[in-house]
């Protein structure tokens, strides 16, 4: 994402080209948490409109008890987070890869089903829920580690320790929710009376990641981030797999 060229090409003024990138970036983001926020809701009431069906234990259930549309709905609707995901271009290498990894993951999830009608043969760990705890944590990494990348451009320390403590939290929120939902689902897997417990749960999960996205969104846009990094502005100093867990706090390069 950050670059060193110095002029506009021709026909595109410099500024609306700095504008144009904001803007691609900012959707992507937006749209990220859009889709995250609204997958739990539509499930729950796209199965209940079109099947007839109660709350699911989980939203995977919909893949095998909302038929076609709903199945679509939960396919689709991963399968596009995971192309944005891609998409994005994280500041340094290690997001990046964070993110391109986390993509790969979320298609697993939305392409491997879970295990259905096998009562008590099911699997406690399977394909599909193993795919879903590692993207969980492939974002958290990105919550914990690598968002406060950026925040070095922050004028004011007290603001950033605000916003390292919130993508800390999102962060937490998006390891013990997929954990939280495992050990329901272990449980209560014969109980019909807290559907909604473990729905809940793993719905705290998703939109925890839709959080951090319109998180990130904020600060991006009070920084200019996107842009000045677009003018070659911004640099990140030279790292590799052994910084995964060190800070790489973005500078600001010298005119």
């Amino acid at each position: 994402m950050l670059a060193t060229a110095s002029t506009a090409p021709p026909g595109m003024p410099h500024e609306r080209l700095s504008r144009h990138i904001t803007a691609t970036y900012m959707s992507l983001r937006l749209g990220l948490a859009l889709l995250s926020v609204a997958l739990p809701p539509a499930l729950a009431l796209a199965g209940a409109w079109l099947g007839g069906l109660p709350l699911q234990p989980s939203m995977s259930a919909y893949y095998h008890a909302g038929g076609g549309v709903v199945r679509d709905l939960f396919v689709g609707t991963l399968c596009a987070v995971a192309a944005g995901l891609h998409l994005y271009k994280g500041i340094t290498r290690l997001e990046n890869q964070a993110l391109n990894l986390a993509a790969v993951l979320l298609v697993g999830v939305a392409l491997v089903p879970m295990a259905w009608e096998c009562g008590a043969a099911c699997p406690k760990v399977s394909l599909h829920g193993t795919f879903a705890a590692l993207f969980f944590m492939a974002i958290a990494y990105v919550c914990l580690f690598r968002a406060a990348d950026t925040l070095s451009l922050l004028p004011d320390p007290a603001l950033a320790r605000r916003y390292r403590r919130t993508y800390h939290a999102l962060g937490l929120a998006m390891v013990l929710a997929p954990a939280a939902a495992f050990a329901l689902g272990w449980w209560l897997e014969r109980s019909t009376g807290h559907r909604w417990t473990l729905f809940l749960a793993e719905a705290a999960g998703v939109w925890s990641f839709a959080a951090y996205w319109l998180v990130k969104t904020f600060e991006m846009r009070r920084t200019h981030a996107d842009s000045r990094a677009a003018e070659g502005q911004l640099a990140v100093p030279e790292h590799g797999v052994g910084d995964a867990f060190k800070a790489l706090a973005v500078q600001e390069l010298k005119r």
